[in-house]
């Protein structure tokens, strides 16, 4: 009977370092954040349509607003007050000026503005951050006043830029 139960506690106890050890040697561990839209853009009513395919951010649009090719990353404020953003300095602590470059769209009207959100960024209200590559695929929506957003852009960020 005293054999048994050794048997049995060897077991209980090696059987979980063996599982460990296996998946540190031959597990993989890898995250991917995909870019939004691959399929295409949702079909918005008022705005014009995209084909079916990769949605790409017009140039023109993104170079209004500081966006370059350059850029790894570029983080679009939408409609926010330059003042009172609290999270750039958390974001400016993370990551350099030239990971992720941030700008912001500003001096357009309130029309103009609500259709650059709901035709080419496809933001709805409170969204108001837009993580864009340099192959202007958008890579993430995101609310600025919310912490777990902001948390949930800095890890997305990390991961697309040890992808790059």
């Amino acid at each position: 009977m005293k054999g048994i139960k050794l048997i049995l506690l060897i077991l209980a106890l090696a059987l979980p370092v063996l599982i460990f050890v296996f998946l540190k040697f031959f597990g993989k561990n890898e995250f991917n954040v995909e870019p939004l839209f691959a399929e295409g853009p949702p079909a918005v009513s008022g705005c014009p349509e995209s084909p079916p395919s990769q949605y790409y951010l017009l140039t023109e649009l993104l170079t209004g607003s500081g966006w370059s090719t350059a850029d790894s990353l570029t983080l679009i404020m939408v409609g926010i007050d330059r003042q009172r953003n609290t999270f750039e300095e958390r974001l400016r602590g993370d990551f350099t000026a030239t990971e992720i470059k941030i700008a912001y769209i500003s001096g357009v009207t309130a029309d103009s503005l609500q259709q650059l959100r709901t035709c080419y960024f496809f933001m709805n209200e409170p969204y108001n951050l837009l993580l864009v590559d340099k192959q202007r695929r958008i890579r993430g929506i995101y609310q600025a006043e919310n912490r777990e957003e902001i948390d949930r852009l800095l890890v997305e960020a990390r991961i697309i830029l040890k992808k790059y």
